[in-house]
């Protein structure tokens, strides 16, 4: 090897570490008080979060006390009319001739069948929703612990000023 050439590979390496060390040192560095506004930019998020999400909440909590209050009246109504068709039918067993009767029976038998399919619906309206219920109970208490540990990171960041 020559000379220049072993030059030309020592000038290379010293702008080589040159450049590395400029690179490092002009990384981005946040101050802690920076760090610290940009928790509380998280914090500020995280809360949004937490109220958009307890408002939902609400909303579900208010449609299951609707829908309780409308399956009870499903189940209620479509027990009486079962009632009233198994009534019929009993009656009919005892009159198998009477033609009347049997129309009665069977405008029982649908209307009680009309009943139970609304009442199922209704029934299933209220499980999806309180299905909903548990998933912003879940959501919240994940933002919950989000925040609380994001508030703990804030209190403990250190001071520039010491």
């Amino acid at each position: 090897m020559n000379i220049k050439t072993i030059q030309k590979q020592i000038t290379t390496l010293v702008l080589l570490v040159i450049l590395i060390v400029s690179f490092s040192s002009c990384s981005e560095k946040l101050s802690p008080e920076m760090q610290k506004l940009s928790n509380q930019r998280e914090l500020l998020k995280l809360n949004t979060e937490l109220n958009n999400l307890n408002i939902s909440l609400e909303t579900e909590l208010s449609k299951v006390n609707d829908l309780v209050r409308d399956v009870k009246e499903a189940n209620d109504e479509a027990s009486k009319s079962a009632d009233e068709a198994k009534s019929l039918s009993d009656e009919l067993a005892e009159k198998p001739r009477d033609s009347k009767l049997a129309s009665k029976v069977e405008q029982a038998s649908r209307r009680a069948t009309k009943d139970a399919k609304q009442a199922e619906k209704f029934n299933s309206k209220l499980g999806d929703t309180n299905d909903n219920v548990k998933e912003y109970q879940d959501e919240i208490s994940n933002v919950k612990s989000k925040l609380e540990a994001l508030q703990t990171k804030i209190e403990f960041v250190p001071s520039e000023k010491e």
